[in-house]
Parts: structure tokens; sequence; C-alpha cells
């Protein structure tokens, strides 16, 4: 079953939206974009989606204690990190979280205790997944490359450059619910990620959505629909 991420929720109105049709997970985005949150705003939305929904935090090489606080305040529960964080960077993340407090975790037991991290990578040329397995990382996350661009870019990237991989990875960049089911027959992801090709205007768009996951319903036959 491949899972489904929708990210960059803005408003209580998206929330709404994916209220409705429970995808696997949601995103809230820290870093400065057109879908950056304050925490104060991510704090709201997190009590208007429903608690069954796990959010990713979305960080740009971030203040540790920053994604800590986020995480145990409960309005994230996964880390998604797309900067230049490395190895060390990861393993301290790690660290602060274990010895924040009790765990916040919800419905991760597949990843373990914490947690999970997920490290984006940004698809050239194909080099970018030499030592990829040694990123002490629970899931990965494949973008296309664009200069300047630490993500969100919207373009998609040859996938036939995804080697086999020992992580579950996100595929991300330019999906849109006419192109995915191609991009499964490419790529075998454990979720795909989607943000701005369900939204009009710069929000979330109900038909939008509901169009996604009619599309997923073949890859994911528990879909509930509004």
């Amino acid at each position: 079953m491949v899972k489904i991420k929708i990210c960059g929720l803005m408003t209580k109105e998206d929330c709404v939206i994916m209220n409705g049709f429970k995808p696997d997970y949601c995103g809230f985005v820290f870093a400065k974009t057109r879908h950056y949150l304050t925490d104060q705003m991510a704090g709201d939305l997190r009590n208007t989606l429903d608690i069954s929904i796990p959010t990713v935090g979305v960080f740009v090489d971030d203040d540790m204690n920053h994604i800590v606080d986020l995480y145990n305040s409960a309005i994230i529960q996964i880390i998604q990190l797309h900067g230049h964080e490395d190895a060390a960077y990861i393993n301290l993340l790690r660290e602060k979280i274990a010895a924040s407090g009790p765990d916040k975790k919800r419905h991760y037991d597949e990843f373990g205790e914490g947690a999970p991290i997920m490290k984006a990578i940004r698809v050239k040329d194909g080099s970018e997944f030499d030592n990829i397995d040694d990123l002490p990382v629970d899931m990965l996350l494949l973008d296309n490359y664009v200069e300047k661009l630490p993500g969100g870019t919207g373009q998609s990237f040859e996938l036939s450059m995804i080697p086999k991989l020992n992580k579950p990875y996100f595929l991300a960049g330019g999906l849109t619910a006419d192109n995915i089911p191609q991009a499964l027959v490419q790529s075998r992801p454990y979720a795909i990620d989607v943000s701005s090709a369900v939204e009009t205007d710069g929000h979330k768009d109900w038909k939008k959505v509901e169009k996604l996951m009619r599309v997923m319903e073949a890859y994911r036959p528990q879909t509930l629909f509004v």
C-alpha cells in the first residue's frame, strides 16, 4: 500500500479537508517559503487536524531545540530535514529528542521509538545516492534538484536514477493525480508527497484532493471519502 502525504497546510479550512479524506500524513512547513507557519499557527492547525493524522514538520537547517520543542508540544510527530543536515546533526537531534521527556510518537511502531526522521535528497544526476545508507535516518524524501531551492519545486526528476534503496522513501516533485500512476510504475515509494498539485490560489482544494485520493484508491484500498 502506497501512503499519501499532503504537505503545506496553512489554514484551518485546509485541515477540515484533510479530516475528510484522511491522508496518511500532513506536512507543516517551518522553512521560510510561501507555506511557512509560525509555531502558533502550526499549533492551531494541529488542534484542528484529526489526531489520527500524523504531522510532519519540514525544516531547513533549523535550530535543533526549536525542532525538539515542536515535537514535545505534540505539534509535529515526524521530522523532515531539507537543508545541509549531516549525520552528526541528525544523531545529535535524536539524542536531544530521547533526552527531552516522554515519547510523543503517534502510530509509528514501524519506525521504532522516538520521532522518525526523514532526510530530503535533491536528485540531480544520481550521485546524490552515493553513501546514502550512511545517513542515520528512518526515511528519505526524493525531490527534484533546483539550484538555490531546498525543495517544494513542483518539478519532476528522472525516476530511472533511483537505485535500490534500503530505506523507505517518499516520492515528491511534480506529482499530480494525472501522472502518479506512471510514477508508481517506474518507482516503488513508501509514500507519495504532494502540495501545490492539490491547491487553487495557494490553498488546498477539496476537488483536487478528492481526485488525488480516488486515483490512489487502487494503491490504498482503505481510502475513506467524505
